[in-house]
């Protein structure tokens, strides 16, 4: 087992550390933005950045900043791509797991086999999330998968979270659902690149979960028959208009997504933009895009949003800009600042933009706990 350094934690300088609380709860880190499947549900095909990979070092020293100042309590290697296509992605784990940082993994499940929950708990990963999004094998072919089909697809998931839940202190798993209850079908919403079908009302949702909780406890030592029926008792409470988020085992979650069009991204150029609403990013979690790009949030899958570059100034500098301190501060205010922002809290028609702007208010600061399900 690795052991972790123990550093004195410096304080957050400047305004920063007046208008948010540190340790936010997570740091995406994008090691790549390559990826092996070609979701029709992701905006990779509009994405314009150019492919590539995060040098080891550089990753490195990102982590280094997090440690040194506790900017958040764990590192998520997610935003585009599919991290464990970087070569050195063993050993950017043992660092952090060196320096005490926290680390999560995002992951499409394609790499993940019995070996790799074994090196994984080496580096004491502390939550893997893995976007199963498509559970059947009609919705898997969305993923445009070349090489693996749904059974080869299912069968190294289950050996991987079965090898997890054995282990002694497994890690925090949460599997994704991709919910498509609320997909649009209203003219003038180019959904071409996101139309699908995956989970659309309640009866599926319980349907589907049910499955899957059934494979899962196949593989999960010292389940009981009182298990079993608390877990089917907590999906029949489920409701597919919610974000689920529900035990199956101890250490492993069932969480619901629902598709949305990223930011307006699939929306078209006829988006219209909204100066009025909220959004937590910056205040709960911040992006580092592959070429060191800071961005506000996890969903600027293209860096519309970057407030400089982490490879050309420190991170605290660079939190203490005008552009982000002005983002945070409109956000309080219920005011969007960033044309970015105001094109993906809008929406295809004035009253979708007012709709979606005041929901955001109420939704995300007064009433997410209803929304929130947790089981």
């Amino acid at each position: 087992m690795l052991t972790t350094v123990q550093s004195e934690i410096k304080s957050i300088p400047g305004r920063i550390g007046e208008l948010v609380q540190f340790p936010l709860q997570r740091i995406h880190i994008e090691l790549t933005n390559v990826c092996n499947f070609d979701c029709t549900f992701c905006p990779k095909q509009e994405m314009t950045r150019k492919y590539e990979y995060m040098e080891y070092e550089r990753v490195c020293a990102i982590i280094d900043q997090v440690a040194e100042y506790n900017l958040s309590e764990k590192i998520t290697f997610h935003v585009m791509g599919e991290p464990f296509m970087h070569p050195r992605f063993f050993e950017i784990l043992d660092h952090a797991a060196h320096l005490g940082v926290k680390t999560g993994i995002t992951t499409n499940g394609t790499y993940l086999e019995e070996d790799i929950a074994a090196k994984i708990e080496q580096a004491t990963v502390s939550q893997i999330n893995v976007s199963l999004q498509t559970p059947d094998e009609e919705s898997f072919k969305t993923r445009k998968s070349r090489k693996m089909d749904f059974e080869q697809y299912k069968k190294r998931i289950l050996e991987f979270l079965g090898a997890c839940l054995r282990q002694k202190k497994p890690p925090k798993i949460k599997v994704h659902f991709l919910s498509t209850v609320f997909k649009s079908e209203v003219p003038g919403e180019d959904w071409s690149l996101g139309t699908m079908k995956a989970i659309n009302n309640t009866d599926e949702l319980r349907r589907t979960f049910a499955y899957w909780a059934k494979e899962i406890i196949n593989v999960t030592p010292g389940i009981t028959e009182s298990d079993k029926q608390a877990v089917q008792n907590r999906i029949a409470g489920l409701s597919a208009f919610k974000w689920n988020v529900v035990e199956i085992v101890p250490n492993l979650y069932f969480e619901t997504y629902v598709l949305d069009t990223w930011g307006n991204a699939f929306v078209g150029e006829e988006t219209v933009p909204t100066k009025v609403g909220y959004c937590s990013a910056l205040t709960d979690h911040f992006a580092i895009l592959v070429n060191g790009d800071m961005t506000y949030c996890c969903k600027d899958f293209d860096g519309k949003t970057t407030a400089g570059n982490v490879f050309e100034k420190p991170i605290v500098e660079l939190l203490n800009s005008r552009p982000i301190l002005d983002a945070i501060e409109g956000f309080m205010n219920n005011k969007v600042v960033h044309p970015y922002c105001q094109k993906c809290l809008g929406g295809s028609s004035k009253f979708k933009s007012f709709r979606n702007a005041i929901g955001s208010i109420l939704i995300w600061r007064y009433l997410k706990n209803f929304f929130y399900n947790k089981k």
